[in-house]
């Protein structure tokens, strides 16, 4: 039997994973860090089109004050009117790429990390967009590019990986960027959830 490239086929849907990550989220072990006082939230916007997985990734405007440059995901760091690390990614998702938190349905937390070059602590949290693509605008003095990327596209990147990647080895060319640093961190834990809720077929 010839061996079957990474498609589309062997990666669960948006709408699906949103009925299976909750209690996968839910009951899973996460890493959860101690403020710093210097602490974030972001976003990860699952969605679909044409019935396959997408997400949203951004690259951050030459202007901004950390990460200049550099593929990132929807958030910002908490203010005080936040009443949480999910409400400050809500708010700074709608703020950066114009969708409304309304629009969305929080999934759960992702494990948290810790930011080497800035030192933040970030907490990423999963939301799916159940009406399909969502309508975006860059706020172009922070966000250069908004980048729409296939699910499966991430998930085949990942295969590629090594398991045990450390900082040099763990990057993702996805879209023509090079997404290294804490969104590639990011990435491999999301890779590594749907990856228990999908079963073999969605596995490395």
């Amino acid at each position: 039997m010839a061996a079957r490239a990474p498609g589309t086929e062997s990666t669960p849907s948006a709408a699906a994973l949103a009925l299976l990550l909750p209690d996968a989220l839910a009951s899973r072990d996460r890493v959860s860090l101690a403020p710093s006082g210097r602490d974030a939230g972001v976003m990860l916007i699952l969605y679909d089109v044409d019935g396959r997985g997408h997400l949203v990734l951004t690259r951050r405007s030459d202007s901004v004050a950390h990460h200049r440059g550099e593929v990132a995901l929807p958030g910002g760091r908490t203010e005080a009117q936040d009443r949480d690390l999910l409400d400050t990614a809500l708010r700074e998702t709608e703020e950066e790429i114009g969708v409304p938190r309304e629009a969305l349905a929080i999934l759960g937390p992702l494990d948290d990390v810790h930011t080497i070059a800035s030192g933040f602590t970030v907490s990423p949290w999963l939301a799916h967009h159940p009406g399909g693509r969502p309508r975006m605008t860059a706020e172009e003095s922070e966000i250069a590019r908004i980048m729409e990327v296939s699910l499966a596209d991430v998930l085949a990147a990942d295969r590629r990986l090594p398991r045990h990647a450390d900082i040099a080895t763990l990057r993702y060319p996805l879209m023509g960027e090079d997404v290294w640093g804490m969104t590639a961190r990011i990435l491999r834990n999301l890779a590594d959830v749907v990856h228990r809720v999908a079963g073999p077929a969605a596995a490395p």
